[in-house]
């Protein structure tokens, strides 16, 4: 049964996040045996695990900055620590069941510095999906690199399928014809108004300049981690897995991750099975053990960071979620 606090939804998230990493890993260490694992990740260089941890916070960093930025967009002032608190306790929340943490950022604005949460929401909205453009980009950029000439098809492709979703984000007129047409498919009746909502609100942030400027760190920010996820087979000596691959296979699961809370499931399988296509001679528990290990560096280390955040404003997420909706809405 769902908790009905926000807390109470943090906590919830964190176990069932738990409990499907330990199934995941699970079938995984079963399958390569155990021991095999166990001294795969025996072997890992630990060495790297600073670095990894630094590649993580310079992506917390980065999106930061783009907060920050797309607040001041909105002539949305706020205590720098106050509002470094609020972007990282939303990253405790991306485990959680109900999209929670879809408006928890926004409902904190409000409740710590009186800022309506219309007027802040459309920050997490534009947020997300350059988050998302920037992750394509990066995938896109992994396979042209890899494949060579053959593939740069791929990254032209990519360039121009994101310069359309730029030039319809930023044209009302090219966004209702959009709209429109996925109004005629099937759920579209639903998904569209909702769409379209978030898209009016968010109408300040979509012009070029900011998209631009706001898709280019999220790269920067992204392929931080998509360094530290190819950096972390360097720990198990694996010295044939290219660059691109790692960019491609991190970018890539990450997008299959947006299915699940915290990505849990597919983004961890992607993370595996990838590496394991690509790079010849390597062995399930080398991609498991650095699969696991670049989780605990990125989604468990940005929980964790969160969790400690969200302490800060304990009794204001200890109370009702439709409660915290309607008085962040009022």
């Amino acid at each position: 049964m769902a908790s009905s606090t926000i807390l109470g939804r943090f906590r919830q998230g964190l176990g069932i996040g738990v409990g499907l990493a330990v199934l995941v890993y699970g079938v995984y260490f079963v399958r390569a045996d155990f021991s095999k694992v166990a001294d795969s990740l025996s072997s890992f260089a630990w060495k790297w695990l600073p670095v990894l941890l630094l590649l993580s916070l310079a992506n917390y960093g980065i999106r930061f900055l783009r907060w920050e930025l797309y607040l001041r967009m909105l002539k949305i002032r706020v205590p720098l620590g106050t509002s470094l608190s609020i972007f990282m306790a939303g990253l405790a929340m991306s485990i959680t069941p109900g999209k929670v943490g879809e408006f928890l950022k926004s409902y904190l604005l409000k409740e710590s510095c009186g800022i309506p949460m219309a007027r802040s929401a459309p920050v997490v909205f534009v947020e997300r999906v350059g988050d998302l453009l920037s992750l394509v980009l990066l995938a896109s950029f992994g396979v042209a690199t890899y494949g060579g000439g053959e593939a740069v098809p791929v990254l032209l492709a990519a360039g121009v399928a994101i310069g359309a979703a730029i030039a319809v984000l930023h044209s009302s007129a090219l966004t209702d014809l959009v709209l429109s047409l996925l109004g005629r498919m099937p759920l579209g009746d639903k998904v569209a108004p909702k769409l379209e909502e978030a898209l009016v609100a968010s109408r300040s942030l979509l012009g070029a300049r900011a998209l631009i400027l706001g898709l280019v760190l999220a790269t920067a920010a992204w392929y931080c981690e998509c360094l530290g996820y190819w950096l972390a087979f360097e720990g198990f000596g694996v010295e044939d897995f290219p660059h691109s691959v790692g960019v491609f296979a991190y970018s890539f699961s990450t997008v299959l991750g947006v299915v699940s809370p915290g990505g849990l499931g597919p983004t961890d399988v992607g993370l595996i099975e990838i590496a394991r296509r690509f790079v010849t001679d390597l062995s399930v528990e080398d991609a498991t053990a650095a699969s696991f290990i670049v989780r605990v560096a990125t989604l468990w280390f940005a929980v964790g960071l969160g969790a400690i955040a969200l302490m800060r404003f304990r009794g204001a997420v200890d109370v009702d979620v439709e409660q915290a909706r309607a008085k962040s809405e009022g």
